[in-house]
């Protein structure tokens, strides 16, 4: 058998005046759910906040229904059965039986409702600021303990699960061309932040940064195994990796340490659901790249 060995984010039509002005706010880089979200109308600064727009809020799969008579906006999440209900201008929001009150009153800024970042807290949902890197991530309420399992838990196979599974925008511009086609992940020893993926000669190393998972390197390996086309920036070499690999035609599972002899074969279980179920438990293997 053939394995691949390394070196190792609610458009609303109205119109109204503000007291208060808007002014735009320096560029930032919202991330919502590992989605970098890039809305039409961008976030914007009142009285010293941060406002975004609610359209860009839409990967929380939030529900939005616009009274146009009262000018209020009524929300609620998957999952969180208090409703908010924001009134354009006024800084006293509903939240089911409570009464919220806001830094900065909901708005209308180019005809769309914007409110502060932070209003995202009402459905429980985490909000983390990176300062240094002028960038939000906001993770919602069913999604908060997946990513905690992502950057701190010790059970390498959920958390390397997870990665796997990240959304990515990113796209290869090399491509197989090998005829048998197999599967593989490859890990660096006790890692789950960076990996590669490899079908057939392709590899496609990933690292995971700020909720949001970045092609950073694609190579063709040839024939000869003494080129590789190759674009990105070359990944470090690892001393210790371990592989994943699904044969294509049986889908028969192969695991091990990289460079040595002694896979260990299986076949996957009847309830398998997607390609991450290859990864498996490496014994004695134990995760050294938590992030706190």
């Amino acid at each position: 058998m053939k394995k691949i060995l390394l070196s190792s984010i609610l458009s609303l039509s109205m119109v109204l005046t503000f007291a208060i002005p808007l002014s735009a706010a320096p560029s930032i880089q919202l991330v919502i759910n590992s989605e970098v979200v890039n809305p039409e109308a961008p976030p914007v600064s009142v009285a010293g906040r941060t406002m975004v727009s609610l359209a860009s809020l839409k990967p929380l799969k939030l529900n939005l229904v616009w009274n146009a008579g009262q000018k209020t906006v009524t929300v609620n999440a998957p999952g969180v059965k208090e409703r908010l209900l924001l009134t354009i201008g006024q800084k006293e929001a509903s939240y089911g039986e409570k009464t919220l009150t806001l830094d900065v009153p909901a708005q209308l800024n180019k005809n769309r409702v914007v409110v502060p970042l932070r209003f995202s807290e009402a459905f429980k949902a985490e909000v983390e600021w990176k300062t240094e890197k002028n960038t939000v991530i906001i993770r919602s309420a069913d999604q908060v303990e997946k990513y905690k399992k992502l950057y701190q838990g010790t059970d390498l196979v959920a958390a390397r699960k997870i990665a796997v599974d990240l959304p990515s925008k990113d796209e290869n511009t090399l491509h197989n061309t090998e005829e048998g086609v197999y599967y593989q992940y490859i890990f660096p020893e006790g890692e789950t932040l960076r990996y590669y993926y490899v079908v057939g000669n392709l590899l496609t190393y990933y690292e995971i940064k700020d909720d949001v998972k970045h092609l950073v390197w694609e190579g063709v390996e040839e024939d000869s195994r003494k080129k590789m086309k190759e674009k990105g920036k070359r990944p470090p070499v690892d001393k210790t990796q371990y592989y994943f690999l699904q044969e294509r035609v049986d889908h028969s599972v192969t695991y091990g340490k990289v460079g040595t002899d002694k896979p260990v074969t299986q076949a996957l279980p009847k309830n398998t659901m997607g390609l991450a179920d290859i990864i498996v438990p490496i014994s004695g293997e134990v995760r050294k790249d938590q992030i706190k």
